[in-house]
């Protein structure tokens, strides 16, 4: 195929600009194989262009991934532009033949600059607008009975399920502790279905949302993310903000900011109280006294060792402030790969990544033993919010996981847990 395209575009004056541009295409591809260590999909590039920030602030800090692919490209584009060429002679209906049956058969030759360009098109015709987000006429969700207590919900950022940690930490060791399925494999997916008991991306009901269900029966109700702005875009139309009396951004990429936070919230009143962490987010620098040139793992067990200390914070402040009985929940939107069978980050159907530690800590019954994953812990605030008489959930032979698009376009897998 690529000798094919060169040859055909080597009659044209424009040469040397096409192929630099197909250079292009080859660093972007193996930049991405670098990193992932799969094949681009379409919607890894619409991802790319609907979190650009992230992504560049993810790959900049790998410099062992970035450099061999852009050493290579640019040695490569050097040498085109320095060398001398000739027309081919071949008949260009031939070139342009073979060229069209190095199309149809792409699947099959994994040329990485035709897969991008391919993948590219596809992405233009993917859906642009946000999920299904309804808003029904839904009365029936109404309290059964007024309740006592104090509920906080902290979603962590792509953090590792216990298994899939070298290490041992503390929070995982002196607490409840089991490893759930997350609901998606992105946060931008898995946090709306959390927080509104999706059963999937289009089927989210803002009527059955926990801050709505909260202020029903009396609680008042707080929203603080220590991300930025940029990254809470595609989870905020969800969250029913004007049901939210404490909704901070805070901007700072720093989990202690969720600890004095948290200690300005009088625990005497009930409460829904829901933090999210930066924690593991890519590329783990959210941490004091971190260097770049740490390899992925020591970065990512770094920014662990971080999370692990705020996370006892804020279970011992609740644990010793709260008069009235409590549930303290943890769990993370998605897991990660950090550098496994040349793998990093996010978006796949993969165990590291569906696997999400879940921690509880609590004077009243946590009922671990049911919970299978994200669904079953918004089943669980649900009751103790007092909108059911107990706490059941529906028998399954599989927990299905959404990808990383709110329409649904890249599907889902059912697994065992």
């Amino acid at each position: 195929m690529l000798f094919s395209t060169v040859s055909l575009f080597s009659k044209s004056k424009q040469f040397k600009i096409f192929i630099l541009i197909i250079q292009s295409f080859y660093l972007i591809h193996f930049i991405f194989i670098s990193y992932f260590g799969n094949q681009i999909q379409y919607t890894d590039i619409y991802l790319f262009f609907t979190h650009i920030t992230e992504t560049f602030e993810s790959v900049a800090a790998l410099y062992d991934i970035t450099f061999y692919p852009l050493l290579m490209v640019s040695t490569t584009s050097f040498i085109i532009m320095y060398i001398r060429y000739e027309k081919s002679k071949i008949p260009t209906f031939l070139l342009s033949a073979f060229l069209l049956f190095s199309l149809l058969f792409q699947d099959k030759m994994y040329d990485a600059s035709l897969s991008l360009i391919k993948e590219s098109v596809k992405s233009i015709f993917l859906k642009k607008e946000k999920g299904d987000i309804q808003k029904s006429d839904d009365k029936n969700r109404v309290p059964l009975h007024k309740t006592d207590n104090n509920i906080i919900l902290v979603i962590g950022e792509s953090m590792r399920s216990r298994e899939n940690l070298k290490e041992r930490y503390e929070i995982f060791e002196n607490y409840t502790y089991k490893t759930i399925a997350s609901g998606a494999t992105n946060t931008d997916v898995a946090v709306p279905m959390l927080i509104n008991g999706g059963i999937s991306p289009q089927k989210i009901n803002l009527e059955h949302n926990l801050f709505l269900l909260a202020k029903k029966n009396g609680y008042k109700t707080s929203f603080i993310t220590a991300q930025n702005e940029k990254s809470l875009k595609y989870i905020e139309p969800y969250l029913h903000r004007e049901h939210i009396d404490d909704f901070k951004i805070l901007g700072s990429r720093d989990d202690k900011d969720l600890i004095h936070n948290l200690q300005n919230i009088s625990l005497e009143d009930n409460n829904l109280i829901v933090l999210q962490m930066q924690g593991e987010h890519s590329p783990y620098i959210y941490y004091e006294n971190y260097d770049r040139d740490d390899s992925i793992e020591l970065r990512y067990h770094k920014s662990m060792n971080c999370s692990n200390t705020v996370l006892k914070q804020l279970i011992k402040h609740v644990s010793n402030q709260s008069k009235k009985p409590f549930i303290f929940i943890f769990l993370s939107d998605h897991g990660e790969f950090i550098g496994e069978n040349g793998k990093a980050g996010h978006n796949r159907f993969e165990k590291e990544i569906y696997s999400v530690p879940l921690v509880l800590h609590s004077n009243l019954e946590t009922h671990v033993e049911k919970l299978k994953n994200h669904n079953d812990i918004y089943e669980l605030i649900y009751y103790y919010l007092g909108y059911a008489k107990e706490f059941k959930l529906q028998e399954r032979d599989k927990i299905r996981v959404y990808g990383t698009m709110i329409t649904e376009e890249d599907g889902y897998i059912d697994i065992d847990m």
